[in-house]
């Protein structure tokens, strides 16, 4: 039996216990919140999966110490904006655990691999694919893509999660972390009223630019084209259950950056990324029309 630490109690961090928990895993997730906590620990649920019902044996606490002490594994889920902090925190308590990255973004022009190198010394394994928590706790047949040990693929696979391994971890990341800032500009558009001929031609321009900024990262092609990019951002603009499309539809209806996000209720990652994008297009000379457009509707004075 593995033993896993859980750094997130959000819908994405209770879906990933959910999953392990079918292979008998032994599981323990830290909280921000005395709420979450308590909500995971009395009832056995999740505040923002309602539906979903966690195996009793799961444990929520606000210690980190508690939650990663003895672990085998740690998963982080935090927030991109809030990731090198996490990483701080736990760093007293790191020992000979392995790291597993499932946070989507970046930070300034950095990968988040690069933080936890800098930060813990350990080189991570990453977690990345078209994924919404709400179908996972369903059971809707899930494919990702995993970087690192093929013991990720023993800890997680079920009938309907399927993993497959990728060497590429510029690709995969760059495309987890970009495909939100394409989603929050196909939400802005379809909330300022424009159809599916001007979106296709948005879509497809954006995988292009986040393409080309992986090339000039190391990045090999095919990942982009594959489950962690293309199948990502398809899956993220196809249906409602994407933050950044709701935050993006609301931004194009008029609603300001602040009134998105309380709206959506939680957190956007495309609002960040957009901002890390804009950082590698100008680091890296990257001739976009696609990002830049979307920063200066976003935080600009184009309207």
């Amino acid at each position: 039996m593995r033993k896993v630490a859980i750094i997130g109690s959000g819908s994405f961090g209770c879906a990933l216990a959910y999953l392990l928990s079918k292979n008998d895993n032994e599981i323990k997730i830290w909280s921000f919140t005395e709420e979450e906590k308590n909500i995971i620990n009395n009832e056995h649920k999740c505040k923002l999966l309602p539906e979903l019902l966690l195996d009793e044996k799961i444990i929520c606490s606000n210690n980190y110490e508690e939650v990663i002490k003895d672990s085998d594994y740690i998963i982080l889920v935090s927030p991109s904006n809030v990731f090198r902090k996490t990483c701080n925190d736990i760093k007293e308590y790191i020992n000979s655990q392995k790291i597993i990255i499932a946070s989507k973004g970046l930070e300034n022009d950095k990968l988040l691999s690069d933080v936890t190198k800098e930060v813990l010394g350990i080189e991570p394994y990453l977690l990345y694919g078209p994924s919404h928590a709400e179908q996972i706790i369903n059971d809707m047949p899930t494919f990702v893509e995993y970087y690192g040990s093929d013991e990720i693929k023993e800890m997680f696979e079920s009938e309907s999660f399927k993993l497959y391994k990728n060497e590429d971890h510029v690709g995969m990341e760059l495309g987890a972390a970009l495909k939100n800032v394409i989603t929050l500009g196909y939400g802005i558009l379809e909330g300022k009223g424009y159809e599916s001929n001007t979106i296709s031609y948005f879509i497809t321009k954006g995988l292009e630019e986040i393409k080309n900024i992986g090339l000039k990262m190391g990045a090999k092609e095919s990942t982009f084209y594959g489950i962690s990019g293309l199948g990502d951002l398809i899956a993220t603009f196809l249906g409602m259950d994407s933050r950044n499309k709701r935050a993006g539809i609301l931004i194009g209806q008029g609603k300001s950056i602040e009134e998105a996000k309380k709206e959506v209720g939680m957190t956007v990652e495309g609002l960040d990324a957009l901002k890390n994008v804009n950082t590698l297009i100008d680091k890296y000379h990257i001739n976009s029309s696609v990002f830049k457009s979307t920063y200066n509707i976003v935080y600009g004075n184009e309207k």
